[in-house]
């Protein structure tokens, strides 16, 4: 991603942040690109199947417990991020969701197209 689209990226979530909901389904447009670990499939149906509060503690500690470094850390950050997110998702957020979701494989105009959809999304409610 060139550093022009994504300086325009953070200037938009920068000024209309992304809720917490808004945040999980970005995230979930971009995970459905990689292919898919036995650990992530198992955040992914926690997920799917209602983010049960009971497993969050499991789940959380299990998706940030990893030695990992580089691109792989990056893959993880992403679905760590995703179970723990509890907050609205600014340019500051936003700059470390592009660049660990560039990390994990996912192709910058894929990245760019599920974050401008998302605002787009909002600025129409």
């Amino acid at each position: 991603m060139d550093d022009e689209d994504q300086s325009r990226l953070l200037d938009l979530y920068d000024a209309n942040p992304a809720g917490v909901e808004q945040f999980r389904s970005l995230l979930r447009r971009l995970i459905k690109h990689l292919s898919l670990t036995p650990d992530e499939q198992e955040i992914m149906d926690w997920d799917t199947n209602g983010r049960n509060p009971a497993d969050l503690n499991r789940i959380a500690q299990k998706a940030w417990d990893f030695a990992e470094v580089g691109n792989a850390a990056s893959r993880r950050r992403l679905f760590a991020g995703f179970v723990t997110n509890s907050d609205i998702t600014d340019g500051y957020g936003a700059a470390y969701l592009i660049d660990y979701a560039l990390g994990a494989g996912i192709p910058a105009a894929t990245i760019h197209d599920a974050m401008t959809s998302l605002t787009d999304q909002s600025n129409q409610s």
